[in-house]
């Protein structure tokens, strides 16, 4: 028997976490105007393959085991704020370069592939935090694990491709109204101007993980 109470704050929760600013977000974001919308299509499947394994990871007792091991989780958002301050270093120093349109942008580039995306999950501390709040805040959505992974796993890999691609259509539209050289460095410092806050923040949060219920 499923609660359908809990059921209905998951779909709220899935819907606003996925589609909220983040790391996956801001880059598909990028990604959408720098490539465009058919070449940032791996990174928004390996986006969420990679999340729904690490939501099924989380329900079946890696949470558990994460909040034991604080030295792990401190390891996981290291590694996470320096990615992305190395992703918004390149960024910068792209749109730093001579004028570029989106072909020559393309040539000095590429958008993340699949596999980068699924990988990218276990080092993204939004990621993380969304999977083991949905692992503890959902423990009573069904009696039985699996059916409660299943349904976890399957409404958050609706609501992710959904999330990611209105921003990927936000990226688009900036690269059309953003297309004088100015204004397209503008729109480069500007985006990884976040990823770097976005990383600054992870340093600053808290590190603490709570067990899932």
């Amino acid at each position: 028997m499923v609660n359908e109470l809990l059921l209905t704050s998951l779909v709220g929760f899935a819907i606003v976490g996925s589609i909220t600013p983040g790391p996956n977000n801001l880059m598909v974001m990028a990604s959408g105007a720098a490539y465009g919308w058919r070449a940032t299509v791996p990174h928004i499947m390996g986006i969420m393959i990679g999340f729904a394994v690490m939501t099924a990871a989380m329900n079946l007792g890696l949470g558990s085991l994460l909040a034991g091991v604080p030295a792990l989780v401190w390891v996981v958002k290291t590694g996470g704020a320096l990615w992305l301050l190395w992703l918004a270093f390149q960024l910068a120093r792209a749109a730093l370069r001579p004028a570029a349109n989106r072909g020559e942008a393309r040539a000095g580039g590429r958008p993340m592939r699949f596999h980068e995306a699924v990988l990218f999950q276990w080092i993204n501390p939004k990621a993380w935090a969304m999977a083991l709040a949905a692992a503890g805040a959902y423990a009573q959505l069904t009696p039985s694990l699996w059916s409660r992974t299943a349904l976890i796993v399957t409404i958050f890999a609706l609501c992710s491709p959904v999330a990611n691609g209105v921003w990927v259509t936000m990226g688009e539209a900036l690269h059309r109204l953003l297309s004088g050289p100015r204004a397209g460095r503008a729109f480069g410092l500007m985006m990884a101007a976040l990823l770097a806050a976005t990383a600054v923040s992870i340093f600053l949060a808290s590190p603490e993980i709570a067990p899932p219920a």
